[in-house]
């Protein structure tokens, strides 16, 4: 009930938007190849089955980034506003610089992780289709330090108000 600060933010970011970059790697790969399959194994010519099996595997191909986008604008938009509206002291700023190196070194490890799933083989379909989402991850340490940055100064540099005061 009496937060001085939300310490969690950015590490939630960062774990979060990581584990659904996992997610929709191995989502887009399952959903091209269950749609191709089916697709040859039905081997219809109603062609409102055989779209049914295009918008299927279009969607794995090409909407997941957009998905992935919007959740990740939606996570840092969480984050501003939490920064934003919880109440802090500048006695906290070294607990925030400590968190975003955290944040950088989980940072790392979940770029590192993804890149290793997205050079799998197996996973190179889909993997070619996300593109955007694989250059966002491979840049993780420095999207985690430029949001931590951001979100530091959102949270320690507002003017003082009825929402702002430390008690």
């Amino acid at each position: 009930m009496n937060k001085k600060g939300d310490l969690t933010g950015i590490l939630y970011l960062i774990v979060m938007i990581s584990a659904f970059a996992f997610f929709l790697l191995i989502v887009g790969y399952i959903g091209i190849q269950v749609n191709t399959q089916m697709k040859t194994q039905i081997n219809t010519t109603d062609d409102r089955i055989e779209q049914a099996f295009d918008s299927g595997i279009n969607l794995s191909q090409n909407t997941l980034s957009a998905v992935w986008y919007v959740v990740f604008g939606g996570l840092l938009l969480g984050l501003l506003v939490t920064a934003w509206f919880t109440p802090t002291h500048p006695v906290f700023v070294p607990i925030f610089i400590v968190l975003l190196v955290v944040a950088i070194i989980v940072g790392v490890a979940m770029s590192n992780a993804y890149e290793e799933i997205y050079a799998v083989d197996t996973l190179s379909g889909a993997a070619t289709t996300q593109g955007s989402v694989n250059f966002i991850m491979s840049n993780l340490p420095y999207v985690a330090l430029i949001i931590g940055l951001i979100g530091i100064i959102v949270t320690f540099a507002k003017p003082r108000g009825e929402n702002t005061v430390v008690m």
